[in-house]
């Protein structure tokens, strides 16, 4: 049945057999034959100087021509050949404790063989740049109809094959259709091909393959999978990430015909294009594929150097062809890849901004709205609408109107930080009181900005810290606030517990209204937050936002009278918060328009550089 397997598969491939073939004796190639055999003596004779066997290198050919071990032309004369062949177990190589087995008779022909030829080494295919080779002779030149016809058709006449007829019009076109779309033709496709009798035809039933979106969709996959493409982490919950505009530009990319060097600048850097566009942005989802968690316990920066990894051995694979994982433990056995060229490319992608640890979000930072560039066309005339309407707004008029409105923005001072109080688990550490809730720690200076959000002011699980500063207020009055927590927090005012909220939630998820009752002149204000597990962090908004905008934009113009970002502002300003006269109410609208259109665009994970270089050892 063996014998016959063969003879079946050959005639599968639509090659007709002629008689038993006859394949010419062919000269032993190092790069094909040799190299295999002698892969299994560099355990102690390749490349590693730290682990070599008697000072003898087989991975060169001044090592193995060293003391005759190999001696070019003189397979008898060489000391290899006679160890590999030794009958006493004990003398011959390998050795019968280094794991490998001894060579077989065959592989010590194609040494005999190689070394009788001159012993030449040669490097990996893979290394060698490539040259036209020669066209071969071939025994039906109008066979052919472009020059690999004439390599096919040369290994068919070795091996005394002949090609069958060409394949019907339904069978070519099912091939092509499969081969490009992954689809079998539509019946008018196929109809249009049958019906095409002029010279050409089969070229322009492919052109139309081609020019169709299921091109793109079938030739993504490929790329998607070498990529390792996902739209979860992949780890732990395995939760939904925000990437798919990734996998969507890909198939553009095809179906557009992007150039390959297009291709590979924006997916490896994109972002660091002068003035990247949107399309450039997106493509650098591809560093954002590698798997990602938030798990407990696990360690930051373990997995910042776990992605790190996975960034320099995908980019390897896909975009060099090669395999240098090796490298990241010594110098490649195989390959002429040092450990410093591994981490140098290690370099490479260590400044990306994205934390190790993902925290569980559908978007972990940096990330975009992945606006298409249709949909950029109708933003950007939203945008003149927009400037237009503010252009109506004379800034003394803002500034007349702003001048008499009510809830001046409170000032704060002297914050201050507590120790971090770790308990043995989230309800003990949200539950019990420390002892800076009655004042009694040891309070450190905090530089802290009121409606900036600070994160790992703890920085251990299961744990909290306390937060104090001054308010002051220029008379008392009830006065509404906000506070975002990174997990769960409390707030006192004056010694009053005025809010709690025990929750599990990020810092920048949502915002607690807190109302409380201050008093004219000096406020103490408490905060505790709690982190259960992963990140933590603290935002204390001290003010209405629309008052506080008001206020920035009134200061910023009266300091800058002649800027334009300044008077822009304030315009904006008047227009959103202002009168309700025609023209800002139809302002509003255009604005909550252009808002609720900019809301539908789905959002994607990007790279981004860090300002300054992580250093990479």
């Amino acid at each position: 049945m063996k014998a016959i397997i063969p003879l079946l598969s050959l005639g599968a491939l639509g090659f007709g057999i002629s008689s038993q073939p006859t394949l010419p004796r062919r000269d032993v190639n190092y790069d094909r034959d040799v190299i295999p055999i002698l892969t299994r003596c560099f355990k102690c004779h390749g490349p590693d100087a730290a682990k070599v066997a008697a000072g003898l290198h087989l991975d060169s050919f001044a090592g193995a021509t060293k003391a005759k071990v190999i001696v070019p032309g003189a397979p008898d004369k060489s000391l290899l050949i006679e160890r590999v062949s030794e009958k006493d177990p004990a003398m011959r190589m390998p050795p019968r404790d280094s794991g490998v087995k001894p060579l077989s008779a065959d592989q010590i022909n194609t040494l005999r063989q190689w070394i009788k030829q001159g012993a030449r080494y040669e490097k990996h295919w893979s290394y060698v740049p490539p040259t036209m080779p020669a066209l071969p002779p071939v025994t039906k030149p109008s066979w052919c109809k472009n020059p690999i016809d004439r390599f096919v058709l040369a290994k068919l006449d070795a091996a005394r094959l002949k090609p069958e007829p060409e394949a019907d019009r339904d069978t070519l076109a099912l091939r092509a259709a499969e081969t490009l779309t992954g689809l079998p033709p539509t019946p008018s496709e196929l109809e249009t091909f049958r019906q095409d009798l002029k010279p050409g035809a089969y070229e322009r039933y492919v052109d139309r393959l081609l020019a169709s979106p299921a091109y793109g969709e079938h030739q993504a996959r490929y790329w998607l999978d070498a990529v390792r493409y996902g739209d979860t982490h992949g780890l732990q919950l395995d939760n939904e990430r925000a990437v798919y505009p990734y996998r969507d530009w890909v198939v553009r990319a095809y179906n557009q015909d992007l150039p390959f060097t297009k291709f590979v600048q924006w997916q490896l850097a994109g972002d660091l294009l002068p003035h990247p566009t949107t399309e450039e942005l997106i493509a650098t989802g591809y560093v954002r594929m590698n798997l990602t968690s938030a798990e407990g316990g696990a360690i930051a920066e373990e997995f910042l150097a776990r992605n790190t990894f996975d960034r320099v051995d995908t980019t390897s694979t896909v975009f060099l062809g090669l395999t240098v994982q090796c490298a990241r433990c010594h110098d490649h056995k195989f390959d002429p890849i040092k450990q410093r060229d591994y981490y140098g490319l290690y370099a490479f992608f260590n400044s990306t901004k994205d934390e190790p640890l993902d925290g569980n979000l559908t978007l972990p930072p940096p990330f975009i709205r992945a606006s298409t560039p249709e949909e950029e066309k109708r933003l950007a005339a939203m945008a003149r609408t927009l400037d237009e309407q503010r252009d109506t707004v004379s800034p003394n008029q803002a500034l007349a109107y702003f001048k008499y409105r009510s809830s001046p923005i409170p000032s704060t001072k002297d914050w201050q930080i507590s120790p971090v109080y770790t308990e043995k688990s989230f309800d003990e550490a949200f539950d019990k009181q420390e002892p800076a809730e009655s004042g009694q720690a040891h309070w450190k200076p905090l530089t802290f900005e009121v409606g900036k959000s600070y994160e790992s002011i703890i920085g251990k699980d299961n744990s909290s810290v306390y937060v104090r500063g001054t308010v002051t207020m220029a008379a008392a009055q009830t006065f509404t606030f906000g506070v975002s927590s990174d997990d769960a927090v409390k707030v006192w005012l004056n010694g009053k517990l005025i809010h709690a909220n025990k929750v599990s939630r990020g810092v920048e998820q949502a915002i607690d209204t807190v109302k409380g009752e201050f008093k004219a002149g000096d406020n103490e204000l408490v905060v505790k937050v709690v982190n259960g597990a992963g990140p933590d962090g603290l935002n204390i908004r001290l003010y209405d936002p629309a008052e506080k905008r008001i206020d920035d934009a009134v200061k910023a113009y009266r300091k800058t009278p002649k800027g334009e970002a300044a008077k822009r502002e304030l315009q904006a300003a008047y227009l959103e918060l202002g009168p309700n006269d025609p023209n800002s109410i139809n302002y509003r609208k255009v604005l909550k328009h252009r808002a609720e259109f900019e809301a539908a665009i789905p959002m994607t994970l990007i790279a981004q550089e860090m300002a300054v270089p992580r250093p990479t050892f």
